[in-house]
Order: structure tokens, then sequence, then C-alpha cells
């Protein structure tokens, strides 16, 4: 404060002291540049002419006349710096590629200046901290920062080393190659014994000249550097020392046409990376000690961002395999029912599921969700979520109901997960569940946080399946809807996770293009369909995952569906037995399903006049199984007992859950029950069912 006064009183009293600094300020080779109180450029000296490569800025806001990459970040600063009184120095910022200039770094502070007639302002000073457009004497940790802004912004080993590469050339060496560790590129574990070192394979190279050989056939002159774990400069004129013990690496040097090299070895904890490689062949100055401590800080920056990389990719891996083995091998299909899956796995990989689920009443209940996240703790949770969802479906409840019970599942994970050791974040899932019914030609949805369903009709047009948005898994308690519409045979179900397109409104866009893109045939193969669309998302690589399901549905044939409303008395059971034995008959099913069959009808139409109301009506739907439904307008289920050995009743459900391979209960929609019971076939008892 005591420093501030003086100058303010300095200037104040002293008109020569303020004339000779602005004329310093004016022909200082730093880019000066004073703002006002929009942060408008009222005043800029040479310097910023020529950085802004000849641009006049004046009256023009910073941010306009510079690309920054965040120009929001700055221009917030900048108002904190007004507001606070308080500068802001040697701030690092990077711009964008203009048609004019390259990206460049630059070192930026800014200055707060005392209030005038028109207001406070800014001064605003910059240095080009580029490197190879750094003034040479510029502050070896500002070149240190500005080779570390360049390198390492993605979890990709190939990019690292390229942006290496590119920020070292021409500033620090003429040409520079980088070759990594045989276990960096095959993705795994260093190797437990180092009496041998590995192999090191070239990954990025940059100025190198044409017809120029800058990597050695025989890597044996690098291994005491390896094992010495330091970088080491030489020179053939001025230091030729470790040259002349190595004659190889003299004739590389000669090779590459250059006089001098550094190498330095890529470390992290103990273990080589890789190595770095930095010719001087233009110019004439060797490596100087200054120079090997810089890279000695580079490499060390390097490896770090080659360690996070690996430690991605490996977790990456192995999400990815804790999600395959998590989801379906191979959708189940039926005679209503043809479906495909495709996954399309992104940098973010591991909380997409799908899921295909047979219902009672040959529906299908079909899910499509996403945990936001990836590694190996989203991947467990999305198992977790897919297997609750499997077990509500067994419950035969509506796609909203199903949803909400699932939203309250999650929430329960996301407090386990808040009092676990070492778990942060919040839990984040969507959903999006579908019901098919084949034998009404209805699709009931219920969305929880998750994408529309698309419908493709026949004639080839793509509407979305319109249904209310219920909150994330997870999120408030709230009641879901749910939307039945109806869906002409042949149409295709289409439910996708949001990480399909970068934009939802450009998907139907998406399929029109697979879609047109197959041949004229009388329907859609969903797993052609899968295909293309693969074809059009595989070309670029994805920032999040996306799982899609292709359903192709069909009418359920008639011949396989028989109806009989059941007579209310004591008949009723006799009647549902002949309506089983003829119909079974038809089918051409065995004696065993028949002779079972027969005796499933009799408890549930005795069940049904005893302790349902009337009216009660028997459905036999032949596809894989034989399914069996009584329904009754009434509310009561029954139980499951297990008589005692004195009873005289109370075993009709114990001998039904013997015989058939699934029973249940289901509540209708429009009031009543049904209660069912699934036998399978011997073809699907043997695998061949799907």
């Amino acid at each position: 404060m005591e420093g501030d006064a003086r100058r303010e009183r300095t200037l104040e009293t002293c008109p020569q002291a303020m004339r000779v600094a602005c004329e310093a300020l004016a022909a200082s080779p730093l880019a000066v540049l004073v703002l006002d109180d929009e942060l408008r450029v009222t005043e800029c000296n040479e310097a910023a002419h020529h950085l802004l490569a000849g641009t006049d800025p004046t009256g023009k806001v910073i941010t306009d006349v510079l690309p920054l990459r965040d120009p929001a970040t700055e221009t917030a600063d900048a108002r904190d710096v007004r507001t606070s009184g308080v500068a802001s120095l040697n701030r690092l910022i990077r711009t964008r590629k203009t048609p004019r200039q390259d990206p460049r770094t630059l070192c930026l502070s800014l200055f707060p200046l005392p209030p005038g007639e028109d207001g406070s302002g800014l001064l605003c000073t910059i240095a080009d901290t580029t490197p190879g457009e750094a003034d040479p004497g510029t502050d070896p940790l500002r070149r240190l920062a500005a080779i570390q802004g360049e390198v390492g912004e993605t979890l990709d080993h190939d990019t690292t080393c390229a942006e290496l590469a590119e920020a070292l050339v021409p500033g620090a060496a003429d040409t520079v190659v980088i070759a990594l560790a045989e276990h960096m590129t095959q993705g795994e574990p260093p190797p437990l014994t180092r009496d041998h070192p590995e192999p090191l394979c070239p990954i990025a190279c940059s100025g190198a000249p044409e017809g120029s050989h800058v990597w050695p056939a025989d890597q044996r002159p690098f291994a005491p550097l390896l094992a010495a774990r330091t970088p080491r400069a030489a020179d053939i004129e001025a230091d030729p020392g470790w040259l002349d013990a190595e004659p190889a690496l003299k004739r590389l040097l000669r090779a590459a046409g250059a006089h001098a090299l550094l190498a330095a070895p890529i470390m992290r904890e103990g273990t080589v990376l890789g190595l770095l490689l930095l010719y001087r062949g233009e110019t004439p100055a060797p490596f100087s000690r200054e120079d090997v401590a810089l890279v000695e800080k580079v490499c060390a920056h390097t490896a770090r961002c080659l360690d996070h990389a690996s430690r991605f990719h490996r977790e990456h891996t192995i999400a990815l395999a804790i999600q395959n083995s998590l989801l379906p091998r191979q959708p189940p299909t039926g005679a209503a029912l043809d479906i495909a899956d495709l996954r399309l796995p992104g940098e973010e990989s591991g909380g997409g599921w799908f899921d295909v689920m047979p219902l009672s009443g040959a529906r299908t209940g079909l899910a499509v969700g996403q945990v936001t996240g990836f590694g190996v703790r989203t991947a467990t949770t999305m198992g977790e979520l897919r297997t609750a969802g499997r077990s509500l479906a067994t419950l035969d409840l509506q796609p909203g109901e199903l949803l909400a019970r699932l939203s309250r599942t999650t929430a329960t994970l996301a407090r386990d997960r808040s009092v676990a050791p070492l778990e942060s974040g919040r839990l984040c899932a969507g959903c999006t569940y579908a019901e098919w019914d084949p034998l009404s030609c209805e699709v009931t949805v219920a969305r929880a946080g998750g994408p529309e369903v698309l419908l493709v009709r026949p004639d080839g047009t793509i509407d979305p399946i319109t249904t209310p948005e219920g909150p994330s898994l997870g999120g408030p308690a709230a009641p879901i809807p749910s939307v039945t519409a109806a869906v002409p045979p042949e149409s295709l179900l289409i439910l996708h996770t949001p990480g399909l397109t970068d934009d939802p409104a450009d998907v139907p866009g998406l399929l029109r293009r697979a879609l047109d893109r197959l041949p004229d045939s009388d329907g859609v193969d969903p797993r052609a369909l899968c295909d293309e669309l693969s074809d059009l998302l595989t070309s670029r690589p994805r920032a999040s995952e996306a799982q899609v399901l292709v359903c192709r549905v069909m009418a359920f044939p008639r011949d396989r569906v028989a109806t009989l409303a059941l007579p209310d008395g004591p008949q009723a059971a006799e009647a549902a037995r002949a309506c089983c034995e003829q119909h079974l008959r038809e089918w051409g099913l065995g004696e065993d399903i028949r002779f079972n069959g027969q005796l499933i009808v009799s408890e549930f139409a005795g069940n049904a006049v005893r302790h349902g109301s009337p009216p009660a009506r028997l459905r036999l739907i032949f596809d894989q199984a034989l399914t069996i439904e009584v329904s009754d307008t009434g509310g009561n289920a029954p139980l499951l007992r297990h008589a005692q050995e004195g009873d005289e009743g109370g075993r009709g459900l114990f001998i039904v859950s013997q015989l058939a391979d699934r029973w249940g209960t289901r509540y209708e929609s429009g009031g009543g029950k049904t209660i069912w019971a699934e036998v399978d076939t011997p073809e699907k008892r043997d695998g061949g069912g799907g």
C-alpha cells in the first residue's frame, strides 16, 4: 500500500515521470492495451498491433480481438479485477486457430486503473509464450508452462505423443521423436521384472527432413541411458564423448541430418514408459543445461499424462468387460417379435444397458437405460439396475409403476453409495420401458429420464410415441405416466439411450438415412438396420456410448390363440378341460403337456368360480411355451399355501407350481385380475427355443 501511494504521488507531482512511463509502455516489447469499463480497447502500443497481426483493436471488446478458447472465464476474471482492484498476474491462456494465426499460448496480466472522468478501466499486458514464437529470453518456467498447456489434453497415448512432438518443434528442437515401451502400446501393466529393457515403438515424429532416418533399427545404445534414468545430450563437435562410445548414435545423427542429440527417458514411478529424442540440425547451438532441465520436466509431465491415460484405458477395458458380461447374450425372439441390438462404445462407457423380458400373455418388456458416468463402478451399478428391472418385470406391473419402483431402488443405491468409503458423486440414471402386446397390437410406454420410443411404420414414416417424461431414476418420488398406442404390424419400435446423437432431434433423420440405405423388401430386417446405423455412427470416435434396440413387431398368429367364456358354476372346470384338450391336440402338443394343462385349467377355473367374480374367461396361447390364463373381475389374488398333512384342501396352487415352469397373477388396467401359468415345450427346455 505504501509503495502504491508513493507511485501515485510521484506521477501526480512529476509530469516528467508520467511522460517517461507512457513512452516506456509504448516502446515495450510486451503488448499493452488499455481497456474501459466495458472491456473495450481504448489505447494500445505497437507490440499489441504486431501480436494481433496488424489488426487495429481500438473500440473492440478484448474477447473479440483475441480468439480465446474460454472467453467467458477471461471476461469474468477481468471484471473481478476491475471490481476488487487486485491485479491478476501472469495467467496462461490459449487461443483458437484462426484463418490468420495458429493456436497460441499467451501470458496475460491485468492491472486496475484509478478511476477517472470516464470511469475505471484496466491495463492489459500480453506476452506470447507459444513455443517457437516466444522471445528466446523468455523465462524457462513460462516455456515449460506453455508446453505443458499443449500436452495431455486427451486420455489417448498417440494423441499425447503427437501433442508433445508438435509442442517441442521448432522451439526446443528441429526434429522430435517419441517412442513408447511395449506394455504401453499394448495396454498392459508394466512388467514385473526389469532385467531386460522393453522394446520401444516410435509413436510420433515432428520436423523430420524428408528422407532422413531419425529412429534407430538397433535400440541397444539407449539401454544405458534408460537404465540410468537420466537424460543425456551430445554434439558431434562440441561434446562427442558419448557419440564416440556409441558409434551407432553417431551414424544415427548423420542419417538424421543433425549435429546434436538430446535423449530423455519418460519415467513414472521408476518404470520406463518411453523415450524422447530431440535433434538439432538447422539450429547451430548445442543443447544446453537449461534445455536438458526443461526436457526433464517436460518428460515428467508427459509421463503423468501417459500414466493417467493407461489407467483410464485399463479401467475402461474392465468396465466394458463387466458391462458385456451383464447384458443379454442374444435378445429372445418369438412368433410376434424380431429383435436386434446395437452397442456403440465411447470414451465414457460402462453405464448403458438394454433388456428384453418375456412376460405373461405373449407380451414382451423392452428396456433401455443409461447410468451417467463411466468405469467399473458405473458398470456394476448398471448391472444392479438391470437386475432390479428384470425382477420388477416378473411382478406384471404397469410400465409407469415399474419405473417408479425402479426409481426408488435407484435412490436406495444412491444412499448406499453416499455412505460408502471412497465413493463420491451423485447417481444419475434414466430408463425407457415399453411393453408390447401382440394380441392387441398395442405398446405401452413409460419414461424416467429416457428418450422417447420411435415408431417406424410399414410405409416408412417415422414418428415418436409421445410420452410424458417422468423424473430420472432416483429423482423425486412422483408418479410416472404410461401411454398406450396402437402399432401396425410389421412396424419397428426403436429404443435408444441419450448418447445416440449429440442432439435428440437428429435421431429421426439418422434413422431415415439408415433406412434409405437398405434394399427394398417386404419388411425391414432389424439386424440390417443396426448394421447401417453402426456404419453411420462409427466413422469418428464417440464421446459417450449408445445402446439401440430395434424391434420388428408382428401380430400374433390367431390360430395359436383360443378363448372361452367360462360358465358360472361347477361346470366351468369341465368346460375348461375340454377346451384345453381340443386345442392342445390341434397344436400337436404331447400327452404330458396336455395332461398337465388340463390339471392347471381345472384348478384355475375352479378358483375363479369359488373365489372370483364373474364373468370368467379362459385363454390359451401357444408360442414357445403353452400359456394358460383365467381372468375374472375380482380383485383378490390367490395365494400359494403349503397344506399340512391333515388339511383337506389348499393344495391346488402348490400342484400348479410343480407342473408349470412359471405362474403368477397380474392386475389388468381396466380392472380385474388374470392368473396365468406357462408350460415350456420340450424344444424350449432343450435350449432350442431362444
